[in-house]
Formats: structure tokens, sequence, C-alpha cells
């Protein structure tokens, strides 16, 4: 794991091992890791860097933070940033216990996961739980991190809210694929099922920052049902979700790519999906153009012959040999090319991708909430900590020789040759590690 002398963040490092917080982006310096944290003596600006939840003087304390309700002599020493009347610990959320918390079941967390030292997680997920503590906006599944003045740490705040089928976003905690957005709800990197993302274009209900985000959302793309989406931005302009095909009318048909309705067959936990079934295309009748991509989620797929090489796509489900679709230098979508001298298709350290799956095993995409362009950065397995806001693993078989010499094992989506290739228990299915494939 990272020592005292790692970097905090937005320092420049060469690898994950640089980082206080197990992260590096190449064009970014070391960058926050929702399921890493920075040891006793790690260097910190927020206590949300800290496995014990604690910075102060600019080093992640020792002590692990203090529970709500218990006595402090200052805001650093607890949970909650704020050590109030009567030098007691003030609580951040009322309705569940924040990371750092003692807790004595899952459901008291806010992350839903309570550790094996009765200490709430802040790492159930890639990204921050509605409820839970954060430093910024981009801690958040949600994209909205409220802070009180003078306050370093404030709560993840719920989602935008608009026109849609579904009530969780990505990296929100989930117990069925008919809570997500995406339909897709398997295990993340702390072993938690979470909503997993589509790959490519965002789905409908899915965070977005701009159309070009959203399925349908790139008039110019010359895909089925270009221009029939769209992103409804919240009221602060900053973050909003992709809402139903609307440009072409109330009769618009529903954009390759994105979340359709889909009958429950062999490879399918859900009864149905719940949306639109009208696929744009040219099939008939529509809804056989609905299909699951090599995640799971039931797509629109109407582009006929699958897209060659570097040409313009939705997702994954429209490149030939599984290709990961990812932006190119100006954003927009396009097969990834094979790499000059042949090997695995996928996204290497420093690409582009949109989702964590693109990457080769050990990468983990780092994209800002509601945009469709991430990099692959490369991190450590998540240590062991004991502290109260450590991570407990990531599980499965880790294998070795990932990117940056690291053991690593493959997150869901990723590529493999055996099922002990996959974190968290998941199968090796046609060569990447997913419950649900055509």
């Amino acid at each position: 794991g990272a020592g005292a002398n790692c970097r905090a963040l937005a320092e420049p490092c060469a690898n994950g091992a640089d980082c206080c917080s197990g992260a590096c982006d190449a064009k970014l310096g070391c960058v926050a890791s929702s399921n890493q944290c920075s040891p006793a003596g790690g260097a910190c600006t927020v206590a949300t860097e800290c496995c014990s939840l604690s910075c102060v003087g600019g080093a992640c304390s020792a002590d692990s933070c203090i529970s709500d309700g218990k006595a402090c002599t200052a805001n650093a020493d607890c949970c909650g940033g704020v050590c109030g009347a009567g030098k007691t610990c003030t609580a951040l959320n009322d309705s569940c216990k924040t990371a750092g918390n003692e807790c004595t079941g899952n459901t008291q967390c806010c992350s839903g996961l309570c550790d094996g030292s009765k200490h709430c997680q802040l790492a159930s997920s890639f990204c921050t739980q509605p409820g839970d503590t954060c430093a910024k906006d981009g801690d958040c599944c949600t994209g909205n991190c409220t802070i009180a003045s003078g306050k370093t740490v404030g709560t993840c705040g719920a989602p935008p809210t608009g026109p849609s089928y579904c009530t969780k976003i990505d990296g929100e905690l989930c117990t069925g694929c008919g809570d997500c957005c995406s339909r897709l709800c398997a295990p993340g990197p702390a072993g938690v099922n979470i909503c997993q993302p589509a790959n490519g274009c965002h789905v409908t209900g899915d965070l977005c920052k701009k159309d070009t985000d959203c399925c349908g959302g790139d008039a110019k793309s010359g895909l089925p049902g270009a221009g029939n989406g769209s992103c409804q931005l919240d009221a602060s302009g900053k973050i909003g979700i992709c809402i139903n095909p609307m440009n072409g009318g109330s009769n618009a048909c529903n954009p390759e790519g994105n979340v359709c309705h889909y009958l429950q067959d062999q490879n399918y936990s859900c009864s149905s999906s719940s949306a639109r079934s009208d696929c744009c295309g040219p099939d008939t009748p529509k809804f056989t153009m609905c299909k699951l991509d090599g995640l799971g989620v039931p797509r629109c797929l109407g582009v006929g012959d699958c897209k060659a090489a570097s040409d313009t796509c939705a997702s994954t489900a429209d490149c030939c040999d599984k290709a990961p679709c990812v932006p190119d230098a100006t954003g927009k979508l396009h097969c990834l090319p094979p790499p000059d001298g042949g090997g695995p298709l996928c996204v290497p350290t420093n690409g582009a991708c949109t989702i964590n799956a693109d990457c080769c095993p050990g990468g983990i995409c780092n994209r800002l909430p509601g945009s469709t362009s991430g990099t692959c950065t490369v991190q450590p397995p998540p240590p062991n900590y004991g502290g109260s806001g450590g991570t407990s693993g990531t599980g499965g078989s880790p294998s070795t020789g990932g990117a940056g010499g690291y053991p690593t094992c493959s997150e869901y989506g990723q590529i493999c040759a055996a099922d002990s290739d996959c974190c968290n228990g998941v199968p090796c299915t046609g060569g990447a590690c997913v419950y649900l494939v055509k």
C-alpha cells in the first residue's frame, strides 16, 4: 500500500503506487478513488481520503474518527467533521450512519456496508452513496455533494429527477436489475451489489452533463435515432439526467444504445425491463431490436451488421469483435481499433474509456459523474488496513501481472480467461467477467 511519503491529490505520478489514493491519472496526477484510502501518515486535504476518516494537519491520523454523539475536542476528530455543542461529535445525517461511524449491521450505514471492525465503510461502490460523507461533487454517485459553509465535508445529495422508468443511477446500491437505470445489478469493487453502468452512451435516467452524453443525443452520429435523446439539467446547471426521446415528438423511436423493453429469457434475471420497446432501426416488429449486450444490459441494437474499428458507435454492442465503444480525442464515441501488433481488445492505462469494463484488467475508468469521457487509471488492490474507513478487499482469486505490475483481478465486464481472473466470484463467460450475456 501507499506509505507516508505518498503523493496527495493532483500531484504528478507515474503509477498508483505513487499516490496516497492508490490511483494515478497521467493527465490529472493522483486522483481520488472511493475504494482506496490513505494509511496513517499519508498526505491528505480532507478526511474522506483517509482510512481513518480523520485528516489532521495535512496527514491521515492513526486514530479512527470519533462516532456521532461521542466526546471530542476538535472538528477533525469527528467522523462528521463537526465537534459541536457540549464537545460531542455532530451527525452529518440523521437517517443513516455516515462513513467511519460505529455500526452493528449493513442496513445502519449509508454505504450499506458495515465492516468487520463494526464501522461503516465509505467504499461500497466506485462512488459515494446518497447521504454518505463527501468532499466534492465528483465523490458522489449523484454528482451532488452538499457541504455547509465553513466545513470541509458534507453529504451526497439525491440525483436529479425527470421522466424515466427507473429509480437508481450508476453506482447506487441495488437489490435487483429492476432497480437500476441500466437494468444491471451486479457486484462492485467491494463485492456489494451496485447498479453497474452501461458502456458507451448513457441510457435514460442516468446522469449526464450535455446532450451528447446520452444515447441519441448526438444528432450528427448517423446512428438510428440520432437526435432522439437529450440531457435535462437540474437547477444548478451542473448535472442532469438523460430523458426519454422527445426531440422528435412523443412518437420518436428509441435511439441506438438506449435501454429498452426486454422480455425474460434464460439469460435475463428480470421478468422484463420497464422501458420503451420502440427501437429505431429497420427491423419489424421494433421490439426485436432490443437485445442484451455483452454486460447484460437490454439495449436498442438497430445498426444491422457490426461496426468496424474506428466507426461511430453507441455502445460496445455495436462493435465487431466485442471492441469497446470509447471516446476519441473530440469526445465522439468510436469502436476501439486493435492495438499495434495485436493483443487484447481493451483500453490500456491512460487510454480513453466510458466505464471500468472498457479498461484492461487492473484499470479503473476515472471519469466525472455524468460524463462519457474518462481515462483508464491503475491502482493496486484495496489494502485491508483494518481502519474504520478501510476496505475489505475485492474478493475473488487475484491473478498477477496486471497493468502496473500489481496483483489484480478483472472488475465486472473486464476481459478474462478463467473464473479465477474475476473479482468477487463473478464467472468468466465468453471472455468477460459477467453474469448476464447474450
